[in-house]
């Protein structure tokens, strides 16, 4: 670029100069130049005559003449030296101008590029990241995988691996918990006395009631180790807290027996009593009650035995009331009495054991 400004700036100055050297010798005395030839074979006579008023040469006709000064002469060529320095100066100016011009917007556009260049590779970045969090996230197996991935907002997934939404909770003992079931105070109650299809394939609202599905549970925990946690309110005595190091359930054909870990918790180990039960429901009694069927009697499907001492599937309390057995209970000892804990508040949540 600065090579072009160059060659303009020459051509400009060589112009400029050839003007004032045609103003020059506009302005300068004419010289006449005759060819005086007698006959073809004599060699041409130049003549050289330069005509002045003072001349005593014989004038050449029409030809006009100008009187010439040498002092107007050299003032005249001073000016054009000055000139012709001034111009040339004004030139260089320019140039150097137009170059730091040129330079400047060069290191502009040069930082410009720059930026650009790293908001695309940031972008591809983003790009190639989201694309492998989504990758895997096809592959999640569980709330604990998305939480892995940077899902940390409690709420609805869903699983591509099992084709099914499921409640995740992100926050709650570092995230990454798979909600199983859940029982809340809502307008209308979910009727949790169901058939055995039902308890199957699950039932309910993941965003407020609901129970999970026994063929999921059978599913999700047998892919790897889980643990459970409960999270229990009773309407006077306020939160209370169990958990199991490890729970598995069995597939259809041991009718979904339920496996329980050691336990641990503010309360009474009520979940135990049913380890290794399997599940009934309204139309399939698999427990051991003698005189009917748990689920029938306190509607709703469990993992009962000689009926229960947990039963978290059962009648919404309302209101309260500790002598209705078919209402939400997990009984617990105080001063070694046995006490129903009536909930009003129930989360039964899971993750991979670490």
């Amino acid at each position: 670029m600065w090579k072009a400004v160059h060659n303009v700036s020459c051509i400009v100055v060589m112009t400029y100069f050839m003007c004032l050297l045609d103003t020059f010798i506009s302005a300068s005395p004419r010289r006449r130049v005759t060819v005086d030839q007698e006959t073809p074979l004599e060699d041409p006579v130049i003549i050289y005559s330069l005509e002045h008023p003072n001349s005593t040469l014989p004038p050449w006709g029409d030809v006009p003449y100008v009187d010439v000064n040498p002092s107007v002469l050299q003032s005249d060529l001073k000016q054009v030296k000055e000139d012709l320095v001034s111009r040339i100066s004004e030139l260089k100016e320019d140039g150097e101008k137009l170059r730091t011009s040129i330079e400047d917007s060069k290191g502009a556009t040069q930082t410009q590029i720059t930026s650009l260049k790293t908001q695309v590779f940031e972008k591809m970045n983003e790009m190639q990241n989201e694309v492998s969090r989504l990758g895997l996230t096809v592959m999640a197996e569980d709330c604990q995988d998305l939480f892995e991935l940077g899902y940390n907002a409690t709420g609805v997934y869903y699983l591509q691996k099992f084709g099914r939404q499921v409640h995740c909770d992100m926050e709650i003992d570092s995230g990454g918990w798979l909600v199983i079931q859940r029982r809340v105070r809502v307008d209308p109650q979910v009727n949790f006395d169901q058939s055995w299809h039902t308890y199957k394939k699950g039932f309910g609202d993941l965003e407020s009631e609901f129970w999970i599905g026994n063929e999921f549970l059978h599913v999700l925990t047998n892919q790897k180790a889980y643990r459970l946690a409960v999270d229990m309110v009773d309407f006077e005595k306020g939160a209370f807290a169990a958990s199991y190091s490890s729970f598995r359930v069995g597939n259809e054909a041991s009718f979904y027996a339920l496996d329980l870990g050691e336990f641990k918790g503010n309360t009474t180990d009520a979940f135990s009593y049913h380890h290794g039960r399997p599940f009934t429901s309204n139309d399939r009694d698999n427990d051991l009650y003698g005189a009917g069927n748990c689920a029938s009697y306190f509607s709703g499907g469990w993992w009962y035995e000689n009926c229960y001492d947990a039963h978290l599937n059962g009648v919404y309390p309302e209101p309260p009331d500790r002598l209705n057995a078919s209402f939400i209970t997990w009984w617990a000892l105080e001063n070694n009495t046995r006490v129903p804990l009536v909930l009003t508040s129930v989360t039964v949540r899971v993750k991979p054991s670490p």
